[in-house]
């Protein structure tokens, strides 16, 4: 009978995942649970941007990753306009550098992905007791970048990719 209940409060405990869907920025995430919304401006060679981000942090020692975060920006029309692969390789290439400098952090593997027939990056960043997940998805203008943060000790953990995973972007049809 222990046995039981140990195995259903391990279930529910996995099962308490949210899919959270925002359709004003057009993205659906399965978090652990409900995400906080913010949003700072962020200077780029193009002008300050803004940053906005859907952040879950963690305030259990038991879970298995600090952070979980999808971040969205939107860059100007006109600087994408005649985009071609070599540009947004550019552009990744800049979202990669910047986190890893932002961090102060070491580039552990950059790979680049297509997702949805877009470009995008995957990497792994080496912070102080940590490490830093994280795939950039350029859409025409807009970047998006989940993010997971887990402790060294955490690494490899399974919810890792069951977040980074769980993004999609969804359609949604102009007013």
């Amino acid at each position: 009978m222990i046995l039981f209940f140990v195995m259903s409060t391990f279930v529910n405990a996995q099962d308490k995942w949210i899919n959270f869907k925002s359709v004003d920025f057009a993205f659906i995430a399965e978090f652990p649970n409900e995400p906080k919304k913010s949003v700072q401006k962020v200077p780029t060679a193009v002008g300050d941007i803004d940053m906005y981000m859907f952040t879950l942090q963690s305030t259990n020692n038991d879970d298995n990753n600090a952070i979980y975060s999808v971040i969205k920006s939107d860059y100007p029309e006109e600087q994408f306009e005649n985009a071609d692969d070599e540009y947004n390789n550019t552009v990744l290439n800049g979202a990669v550098n910047g986190a890893v400098t932002n961090v102060n952090g070491e580039l552990v593997f950059d790979n680049k992905i297509a997702f949805n027939g877009y470009p995008g990056r995957s990497f792994k960043i080496n912070i102080d007791q940590a490490y830093i997940y994280m795939n950039a998805y350029l859409v025409e203008n807009t970047i998006y970048i989940t993010q997971v943060i887990c402790m060294k000790q955490k690494d490899q953990n399974e919810d890792i990719n069951r977040f980074l995973g769980s993004f999609d972007i969804i359609k949604v049809k102009g007013v």
